[in-house]
């Protein structure tokens, strides 16, 4: 399966980040594509009435590429930092950010539903969304999961901490770990070896049973 990140840091001006996001998913070949956190809006705290109501137009330009594309990345909807999955024309799965960061408590309602694993065409597949990744309890709930989507605006202060992390998730579950971050630039598609792939990347998911396979955890 190819894969790709997408990774820009957003600008005040939400359509322009939301035509730069639908060019490079119309321009990509990959079938699995993962965007940052809060891509088109950033975290914009002064307009949040805005960025809200901005949902509905991210959600309506994005379905009609996924016909053939997994596409994943976080929008704010309903006051509320929200994963959606992409695929066939259809939202096929959808979570809201359960763990909040710093300002993110102020304006953010937490979600409910913690990390958990769901499929797509066989493929078993689970969600962190930033700030999750730091909760080794969540890496235990997605267990099994052969590859994970932690869409992420990272603080470049804590850039390595986001790269130690990934890498240790991915060797811990023995899966591919895809990383796209918006601000550090930390991204990287990792394999259950802890390789690292770059930003785009052809995976074998064979290799997920062949790792598990030779390194047995159990």
């Amino acid at each position: 399966m190819k894969t790709e990140i997408i990774d820009f840091s957003p600008t005040p001006d939400y359509t322009h980040n939301l035509n730069l996001l639908v060019n490079k998913i119309k321009n990509s070949t990959a079938k699995l594509i993962l965007a940052s956190e809060v891509i088109v809006t950033d975290f914009d705290y002064k307009n949040f009435d805005k960025t809200n109501e901005f949902a509905k137009k991210i959600k309506e330009t994005i379905l009609p590429l996924s016909k053939n594309k997994i596409i994943c990345f976080t929008l704010i909807e309903d006051n509320k930092n929200k994963a959606f999955v992409f695929y066939q024309n259809k939202i096929v799965y959808q979570r809201e950010k359960i763990k909040l960061f710093g300002y993110e408590k102020r304006y953010f309602k937490a979600g409910e539903i913690e990390p958990e694993i769901f499929e797509i065409e066989g493929i078993k597949f689970a969600v962190l969304i930033c700030f999750e990744l730091r909760f080794i309890e969540y890496w235990q709930k997605i267990k099994g999961a052969d590859i994970i989507l932690i869409p992420v605006m990272w603080g470049i202060e804590r850039k390595e901490h986001l790269k130690t992390l990934s890498n240790a998730l991915a060797l811990s579950l023995q899966a591919f770990v895809m990383v796209s971050d918006g601000l550090a630039k930390e991204s990287n598609i990792i394999s259950p070896w802890g390789e690292e792939l770059g930003k785009v990347a052809d995976i074998d998911l064979n290799y997920v049973k062949k790792i598990r396979k030779r390194l047995t955890l159990e």
